[in-house]
């Protein structure tokens, strides 16, 4: 029998915050903080400001092989590891799951000889083994904007087959810089009709072009019920279900008719239920992904509660984008306030139950939802945590 999976701890560095507190006071205001590119004008970027690994971790001689997203996601692991208050008898054998991006900046040094671990993906798995002490199970997962909501349904499955007690999860990512502006330029994914850098990113809205550029991390502590009852943790939340597909249709856009996006969503379902139910839509704001999941959502859940876009509040955080937005759903509904979708004036699909003004809400379940390109599709189901042998 697959033993309950809870989550204990959630660490984040984002454009809202690293605290609850500074999260819930930048979604109290009716934009993200969004500024346009010192390189280009033209693009909308919502960065984390004053950010320095050394005041996370201190003196960290790998750093220098890490991109700025995996040293957010490294500065993250280390406040979720210390949120969740776990030891050295702990960590020893935990899981490590890690949804990343490429290094799109990654070239061959005369000055770094060991350059080629700039292009590894499992750079920042043996640099937060190194300081952390996990020893256990471990992935690193790149399949573009699911990474990290991936890689959560990983840890989840690992932690309720038995294989590790604890699993830390989740991803890191920043495409805020000259490579990475240029690659979503030349793929036509970047929202280029604003006036402001705060309005440009207008998910479910008729007058959407594109998506603007965050970056950001967000890890989370997973534990089987068993252990962190034995262990008196706070309990966030509880995982009952996790889906991937793959949809085979362009390397690029998603599939229109959303049939293998569908199927994911509708697999998380059936341990999710759809009652009381919150969304957090992937919601990029390009023209093709929100005609898709709007379709998406109307065939699998037409009566959620809301559905939330948290990419207007802080940008696309590409492969991190999944953690990340949970993170962000995690302190929402604990609080019970949920922020409108910024720049919704016009949807272009009323009769889903989008978030057009903040909203007092206390979710019993929420369904998060990644869609990335290659058609790679990731959802994750949470419910509130109750106690007791029947609850899930």
């Amino acid at each position: 029998m697959a033993r309950r999976v809870v989550i204990t701890a959630s660490g984040f560095i984002l454009p809202l915050g690293s605290t609850p507190g500074e999260v819930l006071a930048a979604l109290d205001s009716p934009h993200g903080p969004f500024e346009r590119w010192a390189a280009d004008r033209h693009v909308s970027v919502c960065p984390v400001a004053g950010f320095d690994l050394r005041s996370y971790v201190g003196r960290c001689k790998n750093a220098r092989y890490l991109t700025r997203g995996q040293q957010l996601c490294l500065a993250a692991a280390v406040r979720a590891v210390s949120e969740a208050d776990l030891g050295p008898q702990h960590l020893d054998s935990a899981g490590l799951f890690l949804g990343l991006g490429p290094n799109l900046q990654a070239v061959p040094r005369e000055d770094k000889a060991l350059w080629l671990l700039d292009c590894l993906p499992n750079t920042l798995a043996a640099t937060l083994a190194e300081q952390l002490g996990l020893h256990g199970e471990n992935l690193t997962i790149m399949t573009a904007c699911a990474g990290s909501t991936q890689a959560l349904g990983q840890a989840f499955r690992t932690v309720a087959a038995g294989l590790a007690d604890v699993a830390l999860a989740g991803g890191g990512d920043s495409r805020l810089s000259v490579e990475g502006v240029r690659a979503y330029r030349q793929a036509g994914v970047l929202a280029t009709d604003f006036v402001r850098p705060e309005e440009a990113c207008r998910p479910f809205d008729r007058n959407r072009s594109g998506f603007a550029i965050g970056e950001g991390a967000a890890m989370f502590v997973l534990e089987s019920l068993d252990h962190a009852t034995a262990r008196g943790a706070r309990i966030l939340a509880e995982v009952v279900g996790a889906s991937s597909s793959l949809d085979g249709g362009s390397l690029t856009g998603p599939d229109p008719a959303g049939m293998a996006a569908a199927r994911a969503v509708r697999l998380c379902l059936e341990k999710l239920g759809s009652r009381d139910l919150c969304v957090l839509a992937h919601g990029t704001g390009t023209v093709l992904n929100d005609e898709t999941e709007a379709a998406v959502l109307s065939g699998t859940v037409p009566n959620a509660r809301a559905v939330c876009a948290f990419k207007s509040r802080m940008g696309h955080l590409a492969s991190a984008c999944g953690a990340a937005e949970l993170a962000v759903g995690l302190v929402c509904a604990e609080t019970g306030q949920f922020p409108a979708i910024a720049n919704l004036e016009n949807p272009a699909w009323p009769d889903l139950p989008l978030l057009r003004r903040p909203m007092a809400l206390r979710p019993k379940n929420l369904l998060l939802q990644s869609f990335g390109f290659g058609g790679q599709n990731a959802c994750l189901g949470l419910k509130e945590f109750k106690a007791g042998k029947d609850a899930a």
